[in-house]
């Protein structure tokens, strides 16, 4: 079990002093990103960081706006950042954390190597945390019984799920979705009309019944 849970957490991440200064073509991104993914388990070899998801990344203006082929240090430390994230978040809620990130007065591309640089030092404290989560999961349960690992999987799904709800609940907190309250603002005004408008139906049938009982 415990060699299980370290091999879950064992994967490998591309340091900011890794990346070279010097403006890199994709190729050269993908093939920095493959080498150093290939240091950590076997578990992450299908989280390749592609051509197509940095072309994506790009149309959807979640990197910053890049002059011919090449992307710069700060480029790259932003397809890292929008990797973290999409296992959890939509590319729309991505896009809402970056955006508002990237707008800061404050922000560049010292600021975003900063940031990044101290997400690494704490992952190594959230692997630990997760393996000991799941260590005290299964301390009362018999791993070898099949009713009680049915129970450790469900446990540690619901604790996964909890974990996102809270990313997403706290995103939408602290980076609101004005077009999704604006939505809802719009929807809330038509059936206020809508029940406004019943009402006044239903008030001049009443006044009609009243006068022809009259």
């Amino acid at each position: 079990m415990n060699a299980l849970l370290a091999e879950a957490v064992r994967d490998a991440d591309l340091h900011p002093r890794e990346i070279p200064s010097i403006d890199l073509y994709l190729d050269q991104i993908t093939s920095l990103a493959d080498e150093k993914r290939r240091e950590g388990s076997p578990r992450f070899a299908d989280r390749a960081l592609t051509k197509t998801m940095i072309n994506n990344y790009s149309k959807d203006g979640l990197l910053s706006p890049i002059k011919g082929k090449k992307y710069s240090k700060e480029h790259i430390l932003q397809m890292l950042m929008v990797y973290e994230m999409k296992n959890t978040l939509s590319i729309g809620e991505i896009k809402r954390v970056l955006q508002n990130v990237y707008a800061l007065p404050e922000y560049d591309a010292a600021t975003l190597e900063r940031i990044y640089t101290r997400y690494l030092s704490l992952k190594d404290t959230l692997r630990a945390d997760t393996v000991h989560s799941a260590e005290a999961l299964a301390a009362d349960l018999d791993t070898e019984n099949e009713e009680d690992f049915l129970l450790m999987l469900l446990g540690l799904a619901a604790f996964s799920s909890y974990l996102k709800n809270t990313v997403q609940i706290l995103l939408e907190a602290h980076y609101p979705d004005l077009s999704e309250e604006k939505t809802r603002e719009e929807q809330e005004k038509k059936e206020a009309a809508k029940r406004q408008k019943a009402e006044q139906k239903a008030e001049k049938k009443a006044s009609k019944a009243k006068k022809e009982g009259e």
